[in-house]
């Protein structure tokens, strides 16, 4: 059993020093609590994710326990009465969200949909810290090839692997990808491995076009107003593509208008970019269009398998090109410089991890 003595942990104080870009403090914490049922897991990489850009930027009070949901790390202890196939020191990525917290025996959990679990176990503390506590459910194994960034790639991945299979996506469909961050990235890759006819990408940065283009976009084009609409229809003889993606969410419609305006007659949207404040969104076009807008957040189990155990499929040869998002490392005890770097795309930041 692991003592539970002080961990060190990275608490951001709200106070806006750096412009909305946090001012991270790492200090001794509390051990995360050990919930009944928790396996405890040792951090080794946690991805700074863009709604963490976003609640940073938004907070004003002081953290009480670290944030960090993009983890992997190793299995140090198991619950006593424990009889899966997870073993201590297994390599996973960590489900922080939702089959990590869940009481598996809801409602929603009994479909699968862990994310809607009504009988949630309270928030522990995130991957910005040397411990983490969760559900032995939501720990996945990661494969040999793998290593700890890999492993933290995991949960992005899974945001799109879920997208796609909520929306029931079918190959040979062309699509869109709104954006080319770290899950418009990882969209493409799924379109991808998800056999979609031709993909075409939006990217505000040249870095993240570049990116676009390794994961396997067939056409990337700047997210200059209209060029992505204008590619699409070129692409498709004035049709409109069959699904568009849209990954960038934050604080304005633009990117749902763009991609309703990407798609065909009868199309789907899938929105997976999370929007931190009220928009209006005219819905008077995409009604006449008949266009099925499809929000999907966090990840399931569908058919018999979490979209968690898709995203290490598509990641377990160690070798995809996924991995090269990740453009910097930092260490815990500068989390702080992470921060700046993934907010400020002059360093060509896609994917900041902070290792342990």
């Amino acid at each position: 059993m692991v003592r539970r003595e002080d961990i060190l942990g990275a608490l951001d104080e709200g106070k806006g020093k750096f412009g909305g870009k946090g001012n991270f403090v790492v200090q001794k914490i509390p051990f995360p609590e050990v919930f009944d049922g928790a396996a405890v897991v040792d951090i080794k990489s946690t991805g700074i994710c863009g709604s963490d850009l976003h609640m940073t930027y938004d907070r004003t009070e002081a953290e009480i326990i670290p944030g960090g949901h993009e983890v992997a790390g190793e299995i140090v202890e198991l619950p006593k009465d424990y009889k899966g196939n997870l073993n201590l020191g297994d390599r996973v990525a960590i489900d922080c969200i939702g089959a990590g917290k869940s009481c598996n025996s809801c409602y929603f959990c009994r479909y699968g949909q862990f994310r809607h679990c009504i009988n949630r176990h309270e928030e522990s503390g995130g991957g910005f810290s040397s411990f983490i506590t969760r559900s032995p459910d939501g720990l996945f194994k990661i494969s040999d090839d793998m290593d700890y960034n890999d492993g933290a790639l995991v949960e992005p991945m899974a945001v799109s692997v879920h997208g796609f299979r909520f929306a029931k996506f079918t190959p040979g469909d062309s699509v869109a990808i709104i954006g080319s961050a770290t899950i418009g990235l990882s969209a493409i890759c799924v379109a991808k491995s998800y056999g979609a006819g031709k993909i075409i990408a939006s990217a505000k940065y040249e870095h993240q076009a570049e990116a676009a283009k390794k994961m396997g976009a067939d056409i990337v084009v700047s997210s200059e107003e209209g060029e992505l609409e204008e590619a699409c229809m070129q692409e498709t003889d004035g049709i409109g593509i069959d699904v568009a993606v849209e990954t960038i969410g934050g604080r304005s419609n633009l990117s749902l208008a763009q991609a309703a305006s990407c798609v065909k007659k009868t199309g789907k949207v899938i929105v997976l970019g999370g929007f931190r404040i009220p928009i209006e969104v005219d819905f008077l076009q995409p009604m006449i269009k008949e266009i099925s807008f499809i929000p999907a957040t966090c990840y399931a189990n569908i058919d018999g398998r979490h979209d968690f155990e898709l995203a290490v499929d598509i990641l377990s040869s160690g070798n995809h090109p996924y991995k090269s998002i990740v453009t910097h490392n930092f260490t815990l005890d500068n989390i702080q410089k992470g921060f700046e770097t993934a907010y400020d795309k002059k360093t060509k930041s896609i994917k900041v991890h902070i290792m342990q």
